[in-house]
């Protein structure tokens, strides 16, 4: 008949710490590789590179320029237009014409802040068109300007 051998009693202390934060740095690297995070940016949808051109009429389209200054202009006027007014202006031009284009410029050297701020005007203009009844088509052109 076969005997059993004693089991080795091995205690708790005999364990080393190390193996531990070792296994939990480990699966703290699995999780965070693991993990997918949602995509945050800008909601807008921009052609495709084989995306067709279409002439456009120039009464079709409201060109907002934002200076090297930081100063907003609007089509071709001389004179800059405040922040403030400029909701007003595309939402007065909006309600005008159903085939609007926003085209959004800037200077490579204005603040990028600047460009960003046209944007949430822009938009807010949109949103509060929707909200009196009137709906209109999400037509906005970003373009960084080529001036040397």
């Amino acid at each position: 008949m076969a005997r059993f051998s004693k089991r080795s009693k091995i205690s708790a202390d005999m364990v080393g710490e190390s193996a531990m934060s070792d296994v939990a740095f480990l699966l703290l690297v699995f999780f965070i590789v693991s993990t997918t995070f949602p995509e945050i940016g800008l909601t807008l949808i921009l052609p495709s590179k084989a995306g067709e051109v279409k002439e456009v009429a120039r009464s079709n389209v409201m060109q907002i320029v934002t200076a090297r200054t930081g100063l907003y202009f609007i089509g071709t006027e001389e004179t800059p237009t405040p922040l403030e007014a400029l909701r007003g202006r595309v939402k007065e031009t909006l309600t005008e014409n159903e085939k609007l284009i926003i085209s959004v410029e800037s200077h490579p050297d204005a603040p990028y802040g600047r460009m960003i701020d046209v944007l949430d005007e822009v938009m807010l203009s949109y949103n509060e068109l929707q909200e009196a009844g009137v709906s209109r088509d999400r037509r906005i052109s970003l373009k960084m300007l080529d001036v040397e």
